[in-house]
């Protein structure tokens, strides 16, 4: 048999398969059980909303025809609601797709990437896959170190790429850091915001990072409605970027990438602004309660700015998973990201919640 590990492009046989949270019905056939709850892939626990379901049900009724393969109206709601240009405006097949162009387009064998530590596993990934040279850098306290990312930065460096809120620690830097380190980086080198957890934040001082671009034509931005918007299952994103490197990526992005359900429902979400505080404000009062919870068990809970939070319980935290499941509960080992005495946990609704939290109480004997 031939091999074809030498066949493929790249870093590709250097890397493995994504592994995503495992879903409820694999868990349901797998271990016999009926009532199961998933709390592993940061997924939106109150589901889309009623203007997305009724905008989806009359778009059905189109879907034997493509869809609008540069997203006329999704990009004219963008720039109604936030201000953004339509030029700037890179639509994806969720913000994921969209990290993939941006390596796709501009990173080689030829250049480095800078990433921090325990980061979202995808950019180590696209950069392998590039034969692209990754310089890790640490977090001081869970938190991304910008000063740490400055330093990396040599004559090679093609991006720079961070997350904010972080996944899977949780953990965000204010708009003032971000802003600092945005402008102390050279401007031949790009820098990617991937802020799939953006509307989560609730620092009094936050500031739109989209506002900095004006000055700083090398900054890019990724967001996604998978998370706040609950639209994971239609696989829908945005990038922002200057014009020249929408042009760019447009080159290389597949036509037709977004369905026309999503973009419906994704311009749909945008003007439900009452779904979306609703989800907010439940993940945020849902978040005090694993704070409160952590706090008064002697458990370590990473402090989070996102859907889901990061617990440690310095041990190998693999038994513990093994048992939630059998137990019904499904939540994210992270042994893979390096942190193998760590679980993260998305925040479900207060039901699912309880249910993790006496399932653990039950295993830990508290």
């Amino acid at each position: 048999m031939n091999k074809y590990d030498s066949y493929a492009n790249g870093g590709i046989s250097k890397i493995k398969p994504y592994q995503a949270g495992k879903p409820i019905e694999e868990v349901q056939r797998e271990l016999g059980l009926k009532s199961v709850v998933k709390l592993a892939s940061n997924e939106n626990p109150y589901g889309m909303s009623k203007k997305a379901i009724k905008a989806c049900t009359r778009e059905l009724k189109k879907v034997h025809y493509y869809p609008d393969s540069h997203g006329y109206y999704l990009k004219n709601k963008l720039s109604e609601k936030f201000g953004y240009k339509d030029e700037c405006i890179t639509l994806g097949d969720g913000s994921n797709e969209l990290i993939n162009l941006l390596f796709q387009t501009f990173i080689s064998d030829k250049c480095n990437v800078v990433i921090p530590k325990y980061s979202f596993i995808v950019y180590d990934m696209e950069a392998t896959i590039a034969n692209a040279s990754v310089k890790s850098t640490e977090l001081k306290d869970y938190v991304v170190d910008t000063e740490k990312m400055l330093s990396a930065i040599d004559k090679n460096t093609r991006m720079v790429v961070l997350a904010n809120p972080a996944n899977p620690t949780g953990t965000a830097i204010d708009s003032d850091t971000l802003k600092a380190f945005i402008e102390a980086v050279p401007k031949d080198v790009l820098i990617v915001i991937d802020e799939a957890y953006n509307e989560f934040q609730v620092d009094d001082s936050y500031v739109d990072s989209a506002l900095f671009m004006a000055e700083h034509e090398n900054l890019i931005i990724c967001r996604t409605f998978s998370k706040a918007y609950g639209l994971a299952g239609l696989r829908i994103g945005y990038m922002l970027s200057n014009r020249e490197i929408a042009s760019l990526v447009n080159r290389v992005r597949a036509p037709f990438n977004v369905n026309s359900l999503a973009q419906v429902a994704a311009i749909a979400a945008l003007d439900d602004t009452e779904h979306l505080a609703y989800v907010v404000k439940q993940n945020n009062k849902e978040r005090r309660r694993y704070e409160k919870y952590c706090s008064k068990r002697g458990l370590y809970m990473i402090p989070s700015q996102a859907n889901f939070v990061s617990i440690d319980f310095k041990r190998d935290a693999m038994p513990i998973f093994e048992e939630l499941l059998r137990m019904g509960v499904i939540v994210r080992p992270l042994s893979g990201y390096g942190l193998p005495t760590i679980l993260r946990v998305s925040i479900g609704t207060h039901k699912e919640n309880s249910k993790f939290f006496k399932a653990l109480d039950e295993i830990l004997q508290i």
